[in-house]
């Protein structure tokens, strides 16, 4: 491909196929929450969103719409299908600036109320993606072959990109991991993931130099590959090229919900419309040319201050970040309290510090004291004869969560509390996150919580017993 001429390159096509794209990620958020929203957070949900409205002080504190809709499960539910059609319609390109302030919004009031279930780094990348992306969407009730989208628009994306990458890999350096200073940090991550996938435990496999170079590429992706977004188009293609792969690596290894097809949505704009035009002219299907962007004065007058705020609220969400920078940001707390309840601006620090050991709870129940039978959540790590499935882009919550529980320092949540609680008097609730209740639906005379020690099990074993993880007893929560 010929270099391109020293002028901002077009965007318009990626724009429209960004758009659908993060209409179709939506839409797998929003039929996520559908499916489990009322067991997490309903009338009789683990953290019920009513309770939890009524410890908060105002909007500033917890922004969402149930605020003004009562959090009932019906509500719940509808919203969730409500989001979902917002989402075909992104997809259809209907209104897109207008669906997509109705689906920031809607995720907003979701991720405050979700608590706990909803504390992701994936989902503020949700909202502050969204917020961006109002600001690159065409105008209109059904926007055809509209011109690339105005440049400080299509900078805020690039930053957002730009941040993904580059702050999580300084994250790594800067906290001081001792795993990725000696590049020994994959050896664990395939075998801690929260909720890996059976790819992942064959990468496990992987001698100890494979995972030593796979850190050193992540290296290259993250703090290297991101400053060749504004050079020209073949080093742009080479980061596009580094970042897919990378997220790629992740989809096929670990279940990370949304949050990898989102990023991958995001890393489009490392490309231009010429090299989708080169793509579909080869598929037989070339793309008709754009107008250039013609931004007026007043539309630039609008996005300067909005990018100028988004801009210096990124940096003061990552300086806390820097040890050596704690202190002198120490200033900007009361900016990062006031915009933190908004998750639109955020920073980000993917796999900064690596699990080393997993260790994983297992609920068991008995009718006499002498025989424990475990209870088998339908995705977290359980019986050691199990597979590792793939279940992203849902991501089913609670097992996610159960990954967080025997970190240490966190005490008790009230969510395992109730959890244990549903299961000794009422475990009809806690049905739909289970693919085995050992008692049948009815709850057992006593439960105890076993903490045991997992591994991914080896090639031998996996062939000589077809275990694909192993496990040894520590002990009693």
């Amino acid at each position: 491909m010929a270099e391109p001429a020293p002028v901002t390159p077009a965007r318009a096509q990626v724009r429209d196929l960004f758009l659908r794209v993060l209409g179709l990620v939506f839409l797998a958020a929003f039929l996520s929450i559908l499916v489990q929203i009322t067991a997490l957070g309903g009338d009789d949900g683990l953290l019920p969103a009513r309770v939890f409205l009524t410890r908060v002080d105002g909007i500033a504190d917890a922004p969402t719409l149930f605020r003004w809709i009562a959090p009932s499960d019906g509500a719940l539910r509808g919203l969730a299908l409500v989001g979902a059609a917002l989402s075909v319609a992104l997809v259809a390109n209907l209104a897109p600036r207008w669906c997509l302030a109705a689906l920031w919004a809607l995720y907003l009031s979701f991720v405050t109320i979700g608590q706990d279930f909803f504390a992701f780094q994936w989902d503020n990348l949700l909202l502050e993606t969204a917020l961006v992306a109002i600001l690159l969407a065409p105008p209109g009730l059904r926007p055809r072959a509209a011109p690339a989208p105005h440049p400080l628009a299509l900078l805020l994306v690039l930053w957002l990109l730009f941040r993904l990458h580059v702050e999580s890999g300084l994250a790594k350096v800067v906290l001081g991991d001792p795993s990725w200073r000696d590049l020994t940090a994959p050896a664990s991550y395939y075998e801690t993931a929260p909720l890996p996938t059976w790819i992942g435990w064959w990468a496990h496999q992987l001698p100890l130099a494979a995972h030593r170079a796979s850190g050193l590429c992540m290296y290259l992706v993250e703090l290297v590959l991101p400053f060749g977004l504004l050079a020209g188009r073949r080093l742009r293609l080479a980061a596009f090229a580094g970042m897919i792969g990378m997220q790629l690596v992740f989809l096929l290894t670990a279940n990370y919900g949304f949050f990898n097809y989102l990023s991958a949505a995001v890393c489009l704009f490392a490309l231009d419309d010429g090299h989708l035009g080169w793509v579909a002219a080869r598929l037989g299907r070339p793309l008709a040319p754009r107008p250039p962007a013609r931004p007026s004065r007043a539309a630039t007058a609008a996005l300067a201050p909005i990018a100028l705020a988004m801009f210096a609220l990124s940096i003061a969400a990552f300086l806390p970040l820097v040890p050596s920078l704690r202190e002198a940001s120490a200033a900007l707390a009361p900016l990062r309290q006031v915009a933190a309840p908004w998750r639109s601006v955020n920073a980000y620090h993917l796999f900064a510090q690596m699990t080393r050991v997993r260790r994983e709870a297992v609920i068991e129940g008995s009718d006499d004291g002498i025989t424990w039978r475990p209870y088998e959540f339908r995705w977290k790590a359980g019986d050691p004869m199990r597979a590792p499935a793939f279940v992203a882009p849902h991501q089913p919550r609670l097992d996610f969560q159960m990954w967080f529980l025997l970190l240490g320092g966190r005490g008790v949540p009230r969510w395992f509390a109730e959890l244990l609680t549903e299961l000794r008097t009422q475990p009809e609730r806690a049905a739909p996150f289970l693919a085995v209740d050992p008692f049948g639906g009815r709850p057992p005379d006593r439960l105890r919580v076993a903490v045991y020690r997992y591994r991914f099990s080896d090639v031998a074993t996996r062939h000589e017993t077809g275990a694909w993880w192993t496990r040894v007893l520590e002990g009693y929560l």
